[in-house]
Parts: structure tokens; C-alpha cells; sequence
């Protein structure tokens, strides 16, 4: 007996230790956007194939009233694929499949559904190929298909894992700048939202964007502390300026939305430094009134895909139909936007939703520049981005498990946290 018990010790202490040494999974690269898209039919000239790749959500692809109709993306090279995100106009595929092909005559199907629903959907898959399609068997609707974007997540042709960026550390995190170079553009002409400072990596190649929105009064001095942090870890941040100081929560998340548009546009036009900088992912960062802004850019523009509302503000309002990752950093003595009144019925009522919820100590400045502990907050925000906006796995341990123990159980740090691990 007891050498049984030594015998299970030893086993279970080398799993742990293989388990720890297991190497990280590497980070998930928009590879589709901007590339040549072909498709069975198309309804009319003004839904063409490359409508749904040019990043632009206003825009589609349709098809013909037929079945059986497919979209398919040439990705220059051959890529290991690993997710592909369809938003689905309301002619939507009951049946379809995903197929890869490195020569684009044979196919291999790697994700199959007769029971599909619509709307969006986010596909893990497990192929390579230098072609993706989406091949559509049974409409749902009477009419033909039709995709706002069709998304390839992968990597491979010619993208480095996680755009060249090393594996995160609580040091690196905790520091003021990650490990990018960085430099600022102002937005010349801000459309739908007051000004515009971009704050981007320097290095040759694409990124997520993420606005940052002030709360009420403030300016983009409310969160240029995080514009830096998050541009040296692989962002392209605009910092915005509203249209008035006084601008409410409905007004800020519509120019959140401009913002996020100009952003995308901005990285699609030749001749300014964002030029190719620009994934298509978007996020958002807002503080009191521009945390609600965050809410209702999330609840109402599909491009944006995680947020992060700090010290939120958005009276009478529910947001249970919010499905993205959602942030929330709450101060624990906020007299004007406390966590109990807004953040935590909106994170209950969440329940499609990847959640976290931390509140610290401090008044309702505490997420501002100057106020907090920016070390630990940074570190939280970088992290949630990270994972969700770029699907870079690395960045998990400091959210969930043994990692972040250390300040999730340090009562003079953190006052309370929830979340929805293992993320």
C-alpha cells in the first residue's frame, strides 16, 4: 500500500510538472481580411464577394436564391486555421460546412451543421490550406445567403504567432510600456466624435484597434494612461475626445462606433501611418458615462468583440442581450456609479457572456490617469484583451487559476471579483 501511494505521488507530481512545461498556446491572426474573396453567384453588383472581407459590417456578400452557394477566401498561402466567425445577414445557411483546400479544386471540411441559427457565429476549427470557404447546402430563409463578414482566424502565411509579441510576464504586464515600439497620430478630420489621438506599434504589422472613451466632463486625459500600455502590447488605440463634455451614455456609445469606423477606415487608406495596421477586431475602454458607452457599442455594433467599462454609468438601462466579453473594474467607495447599482445587475443578467468583475478600492476616479493602482489594472486590462481580441491564450493565467490568486485574495487589492473561468 504504501509504495502504491508513493507510485501515485510521484505520477501525479510529473503530470503537474508536464502540465506546467506545456508550452502556450500561440495567439490566433485575422488572416482573411482584405483578401481576394471569389463566390458561387453574387445577388446583385452591390453585394460582391469582397463585401464580406473588407472588414466593413455595413457591407455584404449575397448569393442567387439557390442552393447549394459558397464564399470562399484565397489567404495567399497555406495557414493553419483554427476559428472562422460568420455574421450572418437575416438570409442565413440552415446546412452549411467549412472547407479548406490548398489548391482550391479539392476540399476538406472541417465544421459541419444542418441545424444552423444565424446571426453570429464563432466556429472553433482544426485545418490547414491556403483556401477557406463557407459552402452553403440548405437556405434558411427563401432567399439566397448572405454574410456581413466571413473571418479567418489562424496562423501562418507569413504572420508571426501573436505578431512577434514574447510571452507576457507579471513583471512585463505590471511595467508602464510592453515591448513595442510606439508612436502617435491625430486623427486630421474625427467624423461622428469630437478628436482622435492614435497611439499604435510601429512594427510591420496588423493589429486590433480599441477605443478609449471618457466619462463625463473628461477628456482623453480620463484614460491616456492605457493608451501606451495597451499600443506597446500589439493595439491600435484611439484615445477620443467626445463631441461635447456633456455628451450622455447613448451619444458616447454611437461615438464609439464612429470611432471604431474611422479607426478601420483609417487602416485601409494608403498614404497615413495606420495604413495596414488594422485586423478588423475591435475593442472598446470607457470610463462612467463612456463605460455605459461601452455597454451599448457592445449590445449594438457586432464589430466590437470585448470591452471594458470602468466604473460604469448608464441609468435604466439592461444590457442582458450583451454576448461579448465583458470587463468590468469598479471602485469600492464610488458615490456617483457604485458596482452594486449598474455593474453587477448588468454582469448577472449577462448570461451569454464571458464575465469579469473586479472591484478595487478608491472613489469613482480610480480607473482614471493618476488614480489606482495602474500596475494591477493594466495588467487586468491588457490581459482581457488579449485573450479576447487576439485569441492569445498566454495572457489566460493572469485572469484564471493560481496566477492571479495572488490578487484576487489580496483583500487590500482587490474588494471583489467574479468572473466566468477557466477562460
Amino acid at each position: 500500500m504504501t509504495a502504491l501511494i508513493a507510485l501515485a505521488t510521484a505520477l501525479g507530481l510529473a503530470l503537474t510538472l508536464l502540465t506546467a512545461a506545456a508550452p502556450p498556446a500561440a495567439a490566433a491572426d485575422l488572416l482573411s481580411q482584405g483578401r481576394p474573396a471569389t463566390s458561387s453567384s453574387t445577388e446583385n453588383a452591390a453585394t460582391p464577394a469582397s463585401a464580406a472581407v473588407d472588414g466593413n459590417t455595413g457591407t455584404r456578400w449575397s448569393s442567387t436564391f439557390s442552393d447549394p452557394q459558397w464564399l470562399g477566401v484565397d489567404l495567399g498561402s497555406t495557414v493553419t486555421v483554427s476559428r472562422v466567425v460568420l455574421r450572418w445577414e437575416a438570409a442565413y445557411a440552415r446546412a452549411f460546412q467549412i472547407q479548406t483546400s490548398d489548391n482550391g479544386t479539392a476540399w476538406t471540411t472541417v465544421y459541419s451543421t444542418t441545424t444552423g441559427t444565424g446571426g453570429l457565429q464563432s466556429l472553433d476549427v482544426n485545418g490547414s490550406g491556403r483556401y477557406v470557404r463557407v459552402h452553403g447546402t440548405q437556405r434558411g430563409t427563401p432567399y439566397g445567403y448572405s454574410l456581413w463578414e466571413f473571418q479567418v482566424y489562424g496562423s501562418g502565411g507569413g504572420t508571426p504567432p501573436g505578431n512577434g509579441i514574447p510571452d507576457p510576464t507579471t513583471a512585463s504586464l505590471e511595467a508602464a510600456n510592453g515591448p513595442l515600439t510606439t508612436a502617435t497620430y491625430t486623427v486630421p478630420s474625427p467624423s461622428g466624435y469630437g478628436s482622435g489621438t492614435v497611439t499604435y506599434p510601429t512594427a510591420g504589422a496588423s493589429y486590433p484597434g480599441v477605443v478609449l472613451m471618457p466619462g463625463y466632463q473628461g477628456t482623453q486625459q480620463n484614460l491616456q494612461w492605457l493608451a501606451p500600455r495597451l499600443a506597446s502590447w500589439g493595439f491600435v488605440v484611439i484615445n477620443v475626445g467626445t463631441n461635447t463634455l456633456t455628451d450622455d451614455p447613448a451619444s458616447r456609445g454611437r461615438q464609439i462606433t464612429a470611432a471604431g469606423t474611422q479607426l478601420l477606415a483609417l487602416g485601409n487608406a494608403p498614404g497615413n501611418p495606420l495604413s495596414g495596421k488594422l485586423n478588423g477586431t475591435l475593442g472598446a475602454v470607457g470610463h462612467s458615462m463612456g463605460g455605459g458607452g461601452v455597454m451599448a457599442a457592445l449590445r449594438d455594433d457586432p464589430r466590437f468583440r470585448a470591452g471594458v467599462p470602468t466604473a460604469p454609468y448608464y441609468p435604466n438601462v439592461n444590457f442582458s442581450a450583451v454576448t461579448d466579453p465583458t470587463f468590468f473594474l469598479t471602485c469600492q467607495s464610488d458615490p456617483v456609479a457604485h458596482g452594486n447599482s449598474y455593474a453587477v445587475p448588468w454582469y448577472n443578467s449577462m448570461s451569454q457572456a464571458e464575465k469579469l468583475y473586479i472591484e478595487v478600492p478608491g472613489d469613482h476616479l480610480c480607473p482614471m490617469t493618476g488614480y489606482g493602482d495602474k500596475a494591477k489594472q493594466g495588467k487586468w486590462i491588457l490581459s482581457f484583451l488579449s485573450l479576447w481580441l487576439r485569441g492569445d491564450t498566454r495572457f489566460s493565467p493572469f485572469l484564471c487559476g493560481p496566477v492571479r490568486d495572488g490578487d484576487k485574495n489580496d483583500t487590500s487589492l482587490v474588494t471583489r471579483w467574479m468572473d466566468t473561468c477557466q477562460f
